[in-house]
């Protein structure tokens, strides 16, 4: 859906631009990949997002307590979906990026 790609092409830059994973557009192979990562992140930072919205802590969240909570969240959910360490980890940067856009 059009929503959904301009979402996906926010993560993109906002995250992989913050993650350094530009090097995942060099190759048919890293763009799979790419595309994973942000399916993946394009899934879980709504998620996030309504949860820390809806805690009492939301003003006074720090990019250090978001961080853990990414990490804890995307831990589980990696679990469920069966994703690779690799990609896991990518995921979790690319959805801590957007702690800036969060308190938007």
């Amino acid at each position: 859906s059009f929503t959904m790609g301009k979402f996906k092409s926010g993560l993109l830059f906002g995250g992989l631009l913050g993650a350094g994973l530009m090097w995942l557009s060099v190759t048919k192979k890293g763009k799979e990949v790419r595309e994973q990562i942000l399916d993946h992140a394009a899934i879980v930072y709504p998620k996030i997002k309504a949860q820390v919205l809806a805690s009492d802590q939301y003003k006074k969240l720090n990019k250090n307590q978001y961080v853990k909570l990414v990490k804890e969240y995307v831990d589980k959910y990696a679990i469920e979906n069966g994703l690779a360490e690799s990609v896991k980890n990518m995921v979790v940067k690319v959805v801590a990026a957007q702690y800036g856009k969060l308190k938007d």
